[in-house]
């Protein structure tokens, strides 16, 4: 909301729904293991979240916002005239299905093909060990590749992550 630096001449304080963002918040600093272990072999923690962001050029305010958003697994939306957080969180279910509730009791179930399911994801993430410069991270299904003697490939950017723990993650 600074006006010189943020996004002060768009969103005002009382624009944003401080309420989801403090539970958004609360879960990004929840301590997880960063991957890494400690000289008495004991997981290091860090938070769930971190975001570590250089812009260097000016973007639009909306599109730079959706982009901090994913950090957190997250969506921004406007909504009553508030900017407003949604977080893919674990939580207890709202509905369950059965066949007692379902027309005529069938289910469809339906996958992705085989073909095209993805076993390989690189992720670039800024790492400190090399100035912060964006660093693939290759994240594979072994099993499935193995499986299926191909490699179906996709990229990802852990926009604003400098820890492999959280680009892992």
């Amino acid at each position: 909301t600074n006006n010189r630096y943020g996004a002060g001449k768009w969103i005002d304080e009382l624009d944003i729904d401080k309420y989801t963002l403090y539970r958004v918040a609360r879960y990004c600093d929840e301590l997880v293991p960063s991957g890494e272990k400690d000289e008495f072999d004991n997981d290091i923690l860090e938070p769930r979240f971190r975001a570590n962001i250089f812009l260097a050029k000016s973007t639009d305010v909306y599109k730079v916002l959706k982009d901090m958003a994913t950090v957190f697994l997250g969506i921004i939306y406007w909504q009553d005239g508030q900017l407003v957080a949604v977080q893919d969180t674990p939580q207890d279910p709202i509905y369950t299905f059965s066949k007692g509730n379902v027309i005529d009791g069938e289910f469809s179930y339906e996958t992705t093909g085989t073909r095209t399911r993805t076993n390989q994801i690189i992720v670039t993430w800024n790492d400190p060990s090399v100035n912060f410069e964006p660093s693939p991270l290759i994240v594979e299904d072994r099993d499935s590749i193995v499986k299926t003697g191909r490699i179906i490939s996709e990229s990802a950017v852990a926009f604003g992550a400098t820890s492999e723990g959280q680009a892992l993650r």
